[in-house]
């Protein structure tokens, strides 16, 4: 059956994925992040991922620091699934002199923490997504 929306050749963006996006992006701009949302390709040599597309990709950069963000959202998170993404792929060099960070963000909504792994947060953020808000960030635990 088709979902509402449908306009064939893909599936269609449920509106729960899309209010997700909505909020997380609306979080990160506050932050000071330039977000774009589900970017077709590298937006330049300085990043660079192979056959993978986040949901959101923000960039910011604050005094000698340039940080990029990748953001999955996942309706019905399921791991296996997950780990199917080649978020692994993403390079990143920051610009000569200056530190460079990769934060990752994976947004479930109320109710989806079931269907996480926690030792994701070995190097994810997670985000319980509400309606208008972020309910609860879970950081991503140190690694070093």
């Amino acid at each position: 059956m088709k979902s509402a929306g449908w306009q064939g050749g893909g599936v269609a963006e449920s509106s729960v994925h899309r209010s997700m996006k909505d909020v997380v992006r609306r979080e990160l701009e506050r932050e000071s992040y330039r977000v774009v949302e589900e970017p077709l390709y590298p937006p330049g040599r300085w990043l660079w991922w192979d056959s993978y597309r986040p949901d959101l990709l923000g960039y910011r950069r604050e005094g000698q620091t340039e940080e990029i963000v990748l953001v999955e959202c996942e309706t019905h998170p399921n791991m296996k699934r997950f780990s199917r993404k080649n978020y692994r792929s993403v390079w990143f060099q920051p610009g000569l002199f200056l530190m460079g960070s990769v934060r990752r963000i994976l947004a479930v909504p109320r109710g989806g923490l079931r269907g996480v792994d926690m030792k994701l947060r070995n190097g994810w953020e997670i985000w319980v997504v509400g309606r208008d808000a972020p309910m609860e960030k879970a950081p991503a635990m140190d690694t070093t």
